[in-house]
């Protein structure tokens, strides 16, 4: 159960770090088959986590602003976090076992940051426009 737990954890994290992740990189993130993440889909669906299926090919992602709680980084910290991502596959032999989870977790932060930034902004237009 406990192993149960934590991946439907990870996936929640690695859907919030890349929107439109197939259940094919979920399976390899988890070490697990697709038809398992199908199943954890479910569970996680049963759970009320508004994660929706966006079709063939276009993978998963959340249904409105769910997301875990953000960090405080400034854009310069997310664009280095960003420019990590193309070489974090060679880099992973002298890695730490943990620093691809760790990672992950920090870019759904970002992303749920980076969100809100956005959405703020635009209500912040909407305002000025109605004046």
């Amino acid at each position: 159960m406990t192993d149960r737990l934590i991946r439907l954890m990870r996936i929640i994290t690695l859907v919030q770090a890349r929107p439109g992740i197939l259940a094919r990189e979920l399976a390899e993130r988890c070490g697990t088959s697709e038809r398992t993440i199908y199943r954890d889909m479910d569970a996680l669906s049963a759970m009320h986590i508004p994660i929706t299926h966006k079709g063939r090919g276009r993978g998963y992602t959340f249904i409105g602003h769910f997301a875990m709680y953000p960090l405080g980084l400034t854009e310069e910290e997310v664009q280095a976090l960003y420019k990590l991502l193309p070489v974090l596959d060679e880099m992973k032999p002298i890695l730490p076992e943990c620093f691809e989870g760790a990672y992950e977790k920090v870019l759904a932060a970002v992303y749920k940051q980076s969100a809100e930034k956005a959405e703020f902004q635009s209500g912040d237009r909407e305002d000025h426009t109605e004046s």
